[in-house]
């Protein structure tokens, strides 16, 4: 053994409670800030998400792709915006109810990019409709041509706006859950 390991003081745990006063136990802390910065980190990356690119195409010549804002990305930035304020009105606050509904809006921005990342020719049969002004059976039909012709795929947005709403997500429950932990 060691000479550290013997010692001559006597060790003592620290008393249990403090003389006349119950212990309640400590409370547990509030929501770190960490927890709404990085949801709100989360929300923005969602937003930005929803103006890049959602398909891309593998045509000859084709630049860039169709853009969220073209469709659902509308939808998605609105929804990002809402929970960003709302993050950030929690870490004001410390309020649960706030973290829960950005976790929620988090949700829903998720369900709207996996419903696009599995249906790509979604987004331009939107565009076409709305843009050139042809009925939506035309538009199914030209897009499932050119679906036929060339590849279409999800595209970087649709990750950001996935990525960035299950941040928000898990993170507005924890902030949540935290928030109600520390009453």
């Amino acid at each position: 053994m060691s000479e550290y390991s013997q010692s001559s003081y006597a060790q003592t745990a620290p008393p249990s409670h403090s003389a006349g006063a119950p212990n309640h136990g400590a409370a547990p802390a509030a929501p770190s800030k960490k927890i709404a910065i990085f949801a709100i980190v989360g929300s923005v990356i969602a937003l930005v998400g929803s103006m890049v690119n959602w398909v891309i195409s593998d045509a000859e010549g084709a630049t860039g792709g169709i853009k969220g804002i073209d469709g659902d990305g509308i939808i998605t930035l609105i929804i990002a915006l809402v929970a960003a304020i709302l993050f950030i009105a929690a870490m004001a606050t410390k309020k649960a109810a706030l973290y829960l509904v950005g976790g929620v809006l988090g949700l829903a921005m998720a369900i709207v990019a996996v419903i696009n990342m599995a249906d790509p020719e979604r987004l331009l049969v939107q565009k076409l409709t709305d843009e050139e002004g042809v009925s939506k059976e035309v538009a199914e039909k030209a897009v499932d041509q050119a679906s036929k012709l060339y590849d279409m795929t999800a595209g970087p947005g649709l990750y950001m706006v996935l990525v960035g709403a299950l941040m928000a997500l898990a993170l507005g429950i924890l902030g949540f859950m935290k928030s109600r932990a520390a009453r």
